[in-house]
Parts: C-alpha cells; structure tokens; sequence
C-alpha cells in the first residue's frame, strides 16, 4: 500500500496546487475536436494531433474518465472513439460476411448506448453548451459522416466537443461537471469500509481506475489492483472489498499515476516526451519525488529513453538558467561530488520514488518499488558508475541503463533485451545491491554471440565483477578493522594484477595482435575462433595459440614495418606470461567472474598494444630523420 500512499499524496500536492484533474476526469487522449454552434449544427472539425508527418500522436488533456470496458458495450462522456459518438469504424473486410454484420449490429448498439447516456446527462440542462452537443446527438445520422472534415483520418480515433467561439471542450463547463457528480450520486452507493490508503472511513471501491501508458498493457488500460478470480478473493469478498481502498483514494492514485505515465508535449522531431518515465526493456518506469528540484535530478541520472534528447527537451522549466544548473550539478555528481557539494541548494532528505511496472494480462505486476532520499538516491547512482568506470572510457557516459540493456538484446533491439532483467538491474543500482549474476552471464553470451567487445559491454561485465568483490572486501574489513581500503583494479591496464582471467584476458589480446602483424586483417583470426573457448576452457586453447604466435612474430620481424612493434609484442607477452607461473599449467575452466575479468583484460590490453604501435611508428620516424 505504500505505491498508492505515494501517489495519492502525490495527486494531493498536485491539487493543492491546482495541477491536478478534478474528480471524475483523467487525462485523455483525443485527436480531434468537433466545433458546434449554439443551435448544435456541425461548423467545423479541428485537427488535435501533433507530431511530425505521419508520426501524428493525439494530444492529451484532462476529460471524463473513461469507462472500464471489457466485451461490453460502455460509453463514454463528451468524448469517445467514433463508434460511439458516430457509430462509424473503419470496416474491416477481412473478417467473414457473418462477422461483419456482427459488428454492424454492435456499431448502432455502441452509438446508441452514447446518445441515451447524454439523454440522461443532460435532459434538463440549461447550460448552451451542453445543449448544443445533445441537439447535435439527436439529429445525427451515420449517413453524415462522409460531410465532415478529416472523416477518414478521424475514423477510429477519439473525438471531443467544442462550442464556437470558445476555448474550452465542453465537458470543461461547471455544467458538465455537476451533470457528472449528478450521475454518480444516482448510483447505487458503494458500502464504507476503512481505506488502507488514508486510513479513513469511506465508501470502498468496488473497481479501480484503469492505468494506461504502460507498454504492452491493454490501450483500454490496466488495472493496478483487481481481483478477476474466486482463488484470489477471501471470506466471501468480491472485488475491490478484498483490498479496501476508498473511491477517492483509488481516483487520487490512478489519476497521479496516468499522468507520470503521460507525455506532457512532443520534441522537435515529432517524438512524445515523458518528463516523469522510461522505459527499461519491457518495463516501464515512471517516477517521481517530493519537490520539482529532486525530480528533475533524478530524471537526468536515472537517463532518457532511447532518443537521446537535449536535457532542455527533458526538463519543466524553459529558463537557460535553470538547464545550465541542472548539467552543471550533474558534472559534478558524475565526478563524485556528494549531493550536498554538487547542489547546496537541494534538500538531501528530499524523497524519490522509483515505480517498475510489467504488463501482466489485464492486470498490472509491479517489477520493483523503491523510495529513498535524493542524498542515498544520488549515491546510489555514483557507486554504479563508480563500479562501471573504465580506462579507456566508455560513451556516452555516464551510460543511461536503457542503453546498457541494449548492448545484451539480439540486433540491440529493445524487444529483445532479455525479460525481468532491467527490473533486477534497476533495483540493484538504486539499493546498492548486488547486480544480477545474469547480466554477466547475458554479457558473456552475447560477446560470445557477436564477437563484439565493446565499451559499455566490458563495462557491464566489469561492473558485476568489480560490485561482489567490493561487497566481500567489505565483509573482510568489518571483521579485519585494519584491512586496507578498497581499490579497484580493473579501472585501466594493472601489469601488476595476476589475477589468471584478467592475466589470460591480456595473452589472448596480444596473441591476437601479434597474428595481426604477421597477415593483417582476416575473417577468421584467433578473436573470432577461439574467443568463446579461451574465456571459459583455457587449457583446451592455449598451448595451440601459443604454438602459432611464434610463427606469426617471426613473420612479422622480416618487415622493417612491422619489427619493432613484434618486438615489443613479444616482451608484453613474456611479461604476461611471468604472471601465469602459478597457474601452469593453464586452468582448466574459468569462473564466471574470472571470466569477465578475462573481457576486462583483453579489453584493457587492446588500448595499450595501439599506443605502443603509436609509440614505436614515432620512434622510428625520429631514428629515419637522424
């Protein structure tokens, strides 16, 4: 309950500082607007939708709620999709004939169902708005629809109402909105129960509000608490009784809820922008805190989706100002300033809270939930990057985790970043936890897979190594006060570290560089055969690849070109295998740690044997001149 105590005091700021959609609306997504004059004649249709080209999006903006609909038919209020306000769809001719004369007789009974409800809502009305849209519903014939504006663009999308001459939908009116308090009053009341939310006495809901923008849910929505069987309900309870919350508890969370889950405009290229969300693989991501300064941190460190945005394109406020501060504080956080250094001005205790969310059918599953303070949350973020940190350094950096996920997804597809891994990873970074041992497993299968040894993959692999050693380093100076500090080895090329997968890691690189000096560039070299097998199975690999590097460095010494740099490969690769003497003869298998230790000292050594190439050019290029 602790989710929906957050955005129901979330809602409640909102509303106090008038920010919030009233009782009984929620935001809406509506593509076009249908202008009427006083008498409810039909003037004009007007194009909601933004965007650019084709990519047209609708806007969004505060409206009725939507009905929960399942197989049934449920209008809406003052908007809906145009079966309901027209009873037009786009036909579909690829269902059977029986199919479509189904669908045909459902369509009068949707459009139907939409007049008889605004009937009833506003019969009595005086207000000339609202009698203008019920004059319009009475003498409307599907047969018209052809004659409006954007038919065959509107068909399908949803439609609201305007009165000429007025700014405002219709249901904005104060006529409209006591219609609804009306309607709802007229049912049958909802029996009080004590709210686990507020803890107050209150009518319970019986059905909560739909959740919608999350990715893979139903575009309907989803419900975040719901009780669809009888093995999920207890002592004879239906329904919303099995969890009490209160009807206005249930609206505040939902409300406060869709709206982080909403674009609140669109970017220079058409694209929708989320100030308050990301997207993890398939989880979606919407967070929040207590003031606006704390969010727009934690909306920068947390990282943008995969558009790579200007943080102006990100951001709630527009003054340059305000966009320099926020870079120049997140600089400073990235160089491991503590919060407090970085942005004096911010409350550290300021809370956060970090929602991931699943689609699960028609229901929503809650992947992880975590509040903190910005101080811890800043931190948090400053030991991931710390445990990612390598020499030479990854880009962009810091890594926003979305593109991390990336680089373990065949095809870096977002649909294939491998399932409830961005959520176990999310939760490490924000607790300071232990990563999943399965991002280092996704990291080794996908090099393996590829044969890309990239940046933000030694990174992700360095990581998870670097995190448990840290954590059981920790372990061992609680008990050992006078344990040296922590050091972290795999942050750039250590000759000193004898670790044998890290050792092994550097040998395959420089064996593979001495093959590059003696034929160039193949298909098919040491990397590409024998990558796989010398991380995992050394002693299988090993005596062969040396075997062949000395025939590739004699090779490689007949040429003037080529001499110096196999010289001083040779004496890299003499000085890596000194460190290997106590592991002779060559380990049979490696461990799953040591065998990302083994991608950091390939990765690490490769950097070193181009400056050294570089070093040796120069230096002959002098020798030549004198």
């Amino acid at each position: 309950m602790t989710i929906l105590q957050s955005l129901a005091t979330r809602y409640e700021r909102l509303a106090a500082a008038g920010k919030a959609p009233v009782p009984g609306f929620a935001p809406a997504q509506i593509s076009f607007t249908i202008v009427l004059d006083s008498e409810g004649r039909y003037v004009t249709t007007q194009d909601e939708r933004v965007g650019d080209g084709k990519k047209l999006r609708p806007r969004t903006w505060p409206a009725p709620a939507a009905p929960k609909r399942t197989v049934g038919i449920a209008s809406g209020a003052f908007w809906d999709k145009t079966s309901y306000v027209f009873g037009r769809t786009a036909p579909d001719a690829t269902v059977s004939a029986a199919k479509q004369a189904k669908d045909a007789e459902r369509l009068v009974k949707e459009h139907a169902a939409f007049l008889a409800r605004h009937e009833k809502l506003l019969d009595r009305t005086t207000d000339v708005g609202c009698a203008a849209l019920l004059a319009f519903l009475r003498q409307w014939s599907p047969d018209l629809y052809d004659t409006l504006e954007y038919a065959g663009e509107m068909l399908d999308q949803n439609v609201a109402f305007r009165l000429e001459g007025d700014n405002k939908f219709i249901h904005d009116r104060p006529a409209v909105r006591a219609a609804l308090i009306a309607e709802a009053g007229a049912g049958d009341a909802a029996p009080a129960g004590m709210c686990l939310v507020t803890g107050d006495v209150a009518p319970i809901a019986r059905l909560h509000p739909s959740i919608k923008g999350v990715t893979g849910a139903q575009s309907s929505g989803a419900a975040l608490v719901s009780f669809n069987l009888d093995s999920f309900t207890s002592h004879g309870k239906t329904q919303g009784a099995n969890a009490p919350v209160s009807e206005a508890a249930a609206f505040a969370y939902a409300t406060a809820l869709n709206g982080l889950l909403t674009a609140s405009h669109t970017n220079a290229k058409g694209r929708p922008v989320y100030p308050n969300r990301v997207m993890l693989g398939e989880t979606t991501v919407p967070f929040w805190a207590e003031h606006g300064d704390a969010e727009s941190i934690a909306r920068v460190v947390i990282g943008d989706e995969e558009d790579e945005v200007d943080l102006g394109d990100t951001l709630p406020v527009d003054e340059k100002t305000e966009t320099t501060k926020l870079r120049d504080v997140l600089h400073k956080l990235q160089e491991g300033y503590p919060l407090q250094e970085a942005a004096p001005d911010m409350d550290p205790a300021s809370r956060v809270y970090v929602l991931g969310l699943s689609p699960n059918a028609a229901r929503l599953s809650v992947r992880f939930w975590v509040e903190q303070s910005l101080a811890d949350f800043t931190q948090h973020f400053q030991l991931h990057w710390n445990d990612m940190r390598l020499n030479p350094q990854p880009h962009p950096w810091p890594p926003p985790l979305w593109r991390l996920l990336l680089e373990l997804a065949a095809q870096r597809d977002s649909k294939n970043i491998p399932p409830h891994l961005s959520g176990e990873v999310m939760r490490a970074i924000l607790t300071g936890l232990p990563y999943p041992r399965a991002l280092l497993i996704h990291t080794i299968m996908r090099i393996r897979a590829d044969g890309d040894v990239n940046a933000l993959r030694v990174a992700l692999a360095k990581a998870v190594v670097t995190r448990s050693a840290r954590k059981t380093h920790e372990a061992f100076v609680r008990q050992n006060p006078g344990a040296p500090s922590w050091k972290d080895p795999l942050v750039s090329l250590d000759r000193d570290e004898n670790n044998v997968g890290y050792r092994l890691g550097r040998l395959f690189a420089l064996l593979d560089y001495a093959q590059y000096l003696s034929v160039g560039s193949v298909n098919a070299g040491v990397k590409e055969k024998f990558f796989a097998s010398a991380s995992s199975t050394p002693r299988r690999i090993f005596p062969s690849i040396l075997r062949m590097y000395q025939n590739h460095l004699s090779d490689a010494r007949k040429s003037p070109e080529t001499r110096d740099r196999a010289n001083h490969t040779d004496s890299e690769i003499k000085q890596v295998m000194d460190g290997l003497e106590a592991h002779m003869p060559f380990p049979t298998t490696l461990s799953l740690d040591d065998q990302g230790r083994f991608i950091v000292g390939f990765y690490h050594q490769r950097p070193a044997r181009r400056g050294a190439k570089a070093t040796s050019v120069a230096a002959s290029e002098s020798e030549k001149e004198s």
